[in-house]
């Protein structure tokens, strides 16, 4: 399986989980960072059916929420995921550098491009394409190279921007089979298992429920016999 599709399967996964945010659990505080988060990537107040809407009108019922509320991190990432899916719907894509934390391509140095671009060919198994990420971030550290060439970005949230970046890359390539990727659980060799459980874990707090749990179930499975 290649890197790539190891990418494609992670953020699907990540998606997914991200977007099951249970809003029986949702209070009022829980709504207020979520409006919060979204209206701010937006740059407008969330329309009716955003998930700050729809968050809104759960917690108007349940005020307090529920025993388990949502882990902030979580809320964020809800929040900004449907930021970029509403504005991607109106045909105008959220900039990369609102929608991954911290990225900020105006004032990007050339050490945090160089990071961007080789996490991302990592993640993509080739070099990064115009038009990605980490080839946008190279541009425009270009302008500005007399800067100091150091990292001032958390490595970590470089390393989430070109691995979502790389998948979505993958996924437009993908997109003319109008499919998810997909893998066999039973067939994933344990050094590809490891790969995709660290790919998942970038994008997740837990990995469980996830196609990396399921590949690791299987490959203890094979272990045992």
């Amino acid at each position: 399986m290649s890197t790539a599709t190891m990418t494609e399967v992670a953020v699907f996964d990540a998606a997914t989980v991200i977007g099951s945010i249970d809003l029986n659990s949702i209070g009022e505080v829980e709504a207020r960072k979520i409006m919060s988060y979204e209206h701010k990537a937006l740059g407008y107040r969330p329309p009716p059916g955003s998930l700050a809407s729809q968050a809104q009108a759960e917690a108007a019922k349940h005020p307090k929420g529920g025993p388990s509320p949502p882990d902030p991190a979580l809320l964020k990432k809800a929040a900004l995921s449907d930021a970029a899916k509403i504005e991607s719907e109106r045909g105008h894509p959220i900039p990369k550098s609102t929608v991954v934390d911290g990225i900020d391509l105006s004032n990007i140095t050339e050490a945090e491009a160089r990071k961007l671009m080789s996490e991302e060919h990592k993640a993509l198994g080739y070099r990064p394409p115009p038009g990605s990420i980490a080839a946008s971030a190279q541009a425009a550290a270009a302008k500005h190279s007399e800067g100091k060439a150091e990292i001032k970005i958390d490595p970590q949230v470089l390393t989430e921007a070109a691995i979502k970046d790389a998948a979505r890359i993958s996924i437009e390539r993908r997109s003319r089979s109008n499919s998810p990727p997909q893998i066999d659980v039973n067939k994933v060799p344990v050094d590809e298992q490891r790969k995709l459980q660290s790919l998942e874990t970038k994008s997740l707090d837990s990995t469980a429920g996830t196609a990396s749990a399921a590949v690791q179930s299987a490959v203890d499975k094979r272990e045992k016999n």
